[in-house]
């Protein structure tokens, strides 16, 4: 009985996240957990599946823009299996898949696609390959990317270089978070400004100097609220706010 553990591109599971599961050569036996034994279909343990075209349902084929890692593995102990998942206390991961095991799998997972099952299957395995880079060359991109930032007039940018879609992700999230503040900063200033302008010329008009003064500042009040959901529905999802 074969049975098989699908990662990110980087190495890491790619339902529940964490640090990369190895590094280095294969075979590696991961550590030992507890194992739920109960009849929940998700649980502790060590998870994996019978077949490729599972994990495939489970887990999709490039979730980081790369195709997922397939593994061949071995469990330690017993398998609990509940539905189409497996989990044990540990598992040994054995090897990786080759191409034929894949694309065998992508033919089985186009079943349900009838008639067209052999075409959905190529097109599927022809992305596959191609998100793999087989001609990425890390010189010409850095090459490239100054080219882009002189003709940009930004020499004074300087190129970084991530391991991981994931990480690349996180520093744009933080920069839209800095973008938010900026927006939020100004927002306050222009705020300040003009709810003391509407302040002013709500008094006036309290005092019958001024019956238009008095509703552009009623006007104010509403034209605030609408703006900061703007801003909100603008913010990243990993920016907290406080209304």
């Amino acid at each position: 009985m074969s049975y098989y553990k699908l990662l990110t591109s980087d190495l890491r599971p790619p339902i529940q996240g964490g640090d990369p599961l190895y590094s280095g050569a294969l075979p590696v036996t991961l550590p030992t957990v507890k194992c739920d034994t109960s009849s929940a279909e998700c649980g502790t343990g060590w998870n994996f599946v019978r077949d490729i075209e599972t994990g495939f349902k489970i887990a999709g084929m490039w979730r980081t823009g790369r195709p997922n890692v397939v593994l061949l593995v071995e469990p330690q102990g017993e398998v609990v299996e509940r539905g189409d998942k497996c989990r044990a206390s540990s598992l040994t991961l054995v090897r990786h898949a080759d191409h034929s095991e894949i694309r065998e799998a992508l033919e089985r997972f186009s079943k349900p696609f009838g008639e067209h099952q052999s075409t959905m299957a190529e097109e599927q395995w022809l992305w596959w390959l191609a998100l793999e880079r087989p001609r990425r060359d890390r010189a010409m991109v850095e090459d490239r990317l100054r080219a882009a930032l002189k003709a940009r007039a930004l020499d004074d940018w300087t190129i970084k270089e991530y391991d991981s879609a994931r990480a690349a992700w996180d520093a744009r999230a933080a920069w839209a978070a800095w973008d938010a503040r900026d927006a939020w900063a100004a927002w306050d200033a222009w705020a300040a400004r003009d709810a003391w302008d509407a302040w002013a010329e709500s008094h006036a008009a309290d005092s019958g100097t001024s019956v238009a003064s008095r509703k552009k500042a009623d006007a104010f009040y509403p034209a605030l609220s609408e703006y900061v959901l703007t801003v909100l529905r603008a913010l990243p999802a990993s920016v907290e706010t406080t209304v």
